[in-house]
């Protein structure tokens, strides 16, 4: 049993080459576009974010690009970090940047072609030093809550490089002009950012299993010491979800006095809901305009063994919706050069 679930939840991120990704990879320059190593491929939508780290520094690009081309060749290596939920995905800081890619050894015939696909951009995170738990914000206090138990009717989910950063994420007014009071599980950078769950080489200590397991237990005693009328709604954003899939496991059998709101989910989550649902748990899905989170809504929806569920109808509607205007958008304009050629003329002003 438990081989088939670290088997689905390999399955469980946005696959390259699945029928939900229409992205539109390209060859990132005419240098990983030859048959010498592993050819390099991108994400065409990363051309303006790509250019915008790029516009101010050009010694600074140069030095990049070439740190990417050679991604050909030690792509996957003892400097990557590697992705919890997907063997064949990895991150790697080159400067300022983490470089989101995967690795694909395609049969031939296969609708992907072999090498290194890069599939995100973004500022790279600090390491974190302090360890997953939960944390109360009041408008006297803000502390570490060493007994486990969520006593506020609101808590959240969150990641950032330390406790102080994540709460500030949430801290403000209320509805009515109150200052705002919660609850809040702090999740360490190494263990979740924007794009994925990842191990580290500097934080293998840092597992997601255990920040899930804890994750499992603060839910568990909230579930036992919560009144009965005494409802507790957690909020968890983006791949924040996927600690909650692996927390499944751990949780008891009965869920009914907690809810939960999952925003833009990067994660399975038909068997989320069906999970909690079974659980007595509230489960509420919102998918917005992030392509993943509907991409990832359509893969769930496709995987669910339950295709009359009424969240699964909700899902697969969010995903073809997704498909379609990714399509449209990927129709608009083929492009036909290269990743740089095509960052250059974007620019006009940057020399490479």
């Amino acid at each position: 049993m438990s081989s088939i679930i670290a088997t689905n939840r390999r399955k469980l991120a946005y696959e390259l080459g699945s029928q939900a990704d229409t992205r539109q990879f390209i060859p990132f320059s005419k240098n990983t576009n030859t048959n010498r190593g592993r050819k390099v491929f991108i994400d065409a939508a990363l051309a303006p974010l790509f250019a915008h780290f790029f516009q101010a520094d050009d010694a600074s690009t140069i030095r990049i690009v070439s740190k990417i081309e050679q991604l050909s060749a030690v792509a996957g290596g003892i400097a990557a970090n590697t992705n919890v939920t997907t063997p064949f995905e990895y991150m790697e800081n080159i400067g300022e940047l983490a470089i989101y890619y995967q690795l694909h050894n395609s049969p031939q015939g296969h609708q992907v072609e072999s090498g290194v696909y890069i599939t995100g951009i973004q500022k790279s995170s600090k390491a974190s030093s302090q360890k997953p738990g939960l944390w109360e914000v009041t408008p006297r206090f803000t502390r570490s809550v060493e007994s486990d138990i969520a006593e506020h009717p609101t808590a959240y989910v969150s990641a950032a490089e330390d406790p102080k950063t994540a709460l500030q994420k949430h801290t403000g007014k209320d509805n009515w002009g109150a200052a705002s009071v919660f609850n809040l599980f702090f999740v360490p950078t190494p263990i979740q950012n924007e794009m994925g769950m990842w191990i580290t080489p500097e934080s293998r200590s840092v597992r997601p299993e255990i920040a899930a397991k804890h994750l499992a237990d603060v839910l568990a005693k909230t579930q036992k010491f919560r009144g009965h009328n005494q409802k507790i709604k957690w909020t968890l954003e983006g791949d924040t979800v996927k600690l909650l899939q692996l927390a499944l496991g751990h949780l008891p059998n009965l869920m009914d006095r907690l809810e939960f709101v999952l925003i833009d989910p990067i994660a399975d989550t038909v068997s989320i809901s069906q999970a909690l649902e079974y659980r007595g748990a509230k489960v509420v899905s919102e998918i917005g305009d992030n392509h993943r989170a509907r991409a990832a809504a359509s893969v769930s929806a496709a995987r669910s063994t339950r295709p009359d569920s009424s969240t699964t109808k909700a899902l697969e509607s969010e995903g073809a919706g997704a498909n379609k205007a990714l399509a449209q958008s990927n129709n608009l304009q083929r492009i036909k050069t290269n990743f740089v050629d095509y960052v250059r003329n974007l620019t006009g002003s940057m020399a490479w």
